[in-house]
């Protein structure tokens, strides 16, 4: 039964403001208790994942300092938790949690932020967000191919900043907000066949290369199908990341070394990649390389095509949501942004690429996706009406429950969908395709 439009309208409102007062008035409060009473909660817990870009770039710019030292991170602790952590406390995180993890390039591009005071960089942070969040959601639209048209793009545009990844990332400051935006822009570059502005701009996503290495070794193997008319891509790409690394060795040489280090230390206190941390080391192992190769046969078929093709747009969505489910942090939900071309592939119309072929496993999608808004809402009006509610903490973290089931169904979904004749038929294969 199709809902009429002032329904629609309801509902999203109704679902809207549930989420809303879910996060903002239950669950953030419950996390700040938790943290004080643990003496865990500093004064820029708001923006704490843009602190140390923030914090690094400031001093590199000063007196060209690593950002991968001791004191850096206990700066960082400091401003984020209150304290510098204690390694002789059991109840505190590892030593090294917070520690500055991202290539030095990122402070070199973070560098106009460093001339603001941290509560300025909030202050634009809080706008900038949603700004990103928003841009990247009409980028993808037209990327993927799917007409925005207003009522559907306005309930995508609602439905995302009220997701619980988006939330997390705007309440974090999180620099997946601009990865994700950089990304769509660069895809959108390359379906309009600009190539070496769409290599550019996956080069200056690279600030989190865990979530852009699978699509770029797979849009390199693309470029190499048709080089001739591709290889701007491959040039855009690679000069533009030589620039940055070589520039950030101008300003502090050896910094690959530091960060390398970073990255084994980084390894030693955070979750485990999303596969193992549902399915276990080992069996998650085994799904991780059985998804990579199942990846690599995708991308492999999808070389043939043109960068207007289903086919090509599946293949990509595929690599960005296999990256959520391989890289670490398991449980950085905020990554999870880089599903949202291969959601709008799926769920929206004017996407059909046979996906309704799919049978039960679309309307496990629907749940699982739409349990997150749903569930706050509900969870939401029931703690106005019982009070105690707010502090019941399998009520409190019941609207987060499908959130790391959601990356492997769009996989299983779209994984399905690679494997539809009705997908493969809709693709616009190159004129050299052999």
């Amino acid at each position: 039964m199709r809902l009429s439009r002032r329904s629609r309208l309801i509902l999203l409102a109704v679902l809207a403001a549930g989420t809303s007062y879910f996060y903002f008035g239950l669950l953030l409060p419950q996390v700040r208790a938790v943290r004080t009473a643990r003496h865990l909660y500093g004064p820029y817990s708001y923006g704490g994942d843009f602190y140390p870009v923030w914090l690094s770039s400031r001093e590199l710019l000063a007196s060209r300092h690593t950002p991968y030292n001791q004191e850096t991170t206990r700066q960082i602790q400091v401003a984020v938790f209150g304290r510098a952590l204690d390694p002789h406390n059991p109840n505190d995180p590892p030593p090294d949690y917070r520690a500055f993890s991202y290539p030095l390039y990122v402070d070199l591009l973070a560098a106009p932020c460093a001339l603001l005071s941290f509560p300025a960089v909030q202050t634009v942070g809080s706008f900038l967000g949603p700004l990103l969040a928003v841009g990247s959601i009409v980028l993808w639209f037209y990327a993927v191919g799917i007409a925005a048209r207003g009522g559907l793009l306005a309930i995508v545009v609602v439905l995302t900043l009220i997701s619980y990844p988006v939330l997390e990332a705007l309440y974090a400051l999180q620099p997946a907000l601009a990865v994700s935006f950089l990304l769509a822009a660069g895809m959108a570059a390359l379906r309009s066949g600009k190539f070496a502005f769409a290599g550019v701009l996956l080069a200056l996503a690279a600030i989190k290369p865990q979530l852009i290495v699978l699509l770029a070794l797979a849009l390199l193997l693309w470029s190499l199908r048709d080089w001739k008319s591709r290889k701007g891509f491959a040039a855009g790409f690679a000069g533009t990341l030589l620039v940055l690394v070589v520039s950030s060795y101008a300003v502090l040489p050896g910094w690959p070394a530091d960060w390398w280090r970073a990255l084994v230390e980084y390894r030693q206190y955070t979750e485990p990649p999303l596969a193992q941390l549902v399915l276990g080391k080992f069996a998650g192992g085994f799904a991780a390389l059985l998804l990579l190769a199942l990846a690599a046969r995708v991308c492999w078929l999808a070389r043939r095509e043109t960068a207007q093709s289903s086919g090509f747009w599946l293949a990509v969505t595929i690599v960005l949501a296999v990256a959520v489910v391989l890289v670490p942090t398991g449980g950085a939900v905020y990554d999870h942004l880089v599903l949202l071309p291969g959601i709008l592939w799926l769920f929206c119309p004017g996407a059909d690429h046979g996906t309704h072929a799919l049978g039960p496993i679309r309307w496990l999608g629907w749940l699982v996706l739409s349990w997150q808004w749903v569930a706050a809402a509900g969870v939401a009006v029931a703690a106005l009406l019982w009070a105690n509610l707010r502090h019941n903490q399998f009520a409190i973290l019941l609207p987060l429950r499908t959130a790391a089931a959601l990356p492997f169904v769009i996989l299983a979904m779209l994984f399905l969908a690679a494997l539809n004749p009705g997908a493969n038929r809709r693709t616009q294969p190159s004129p050299d395709a052999g």
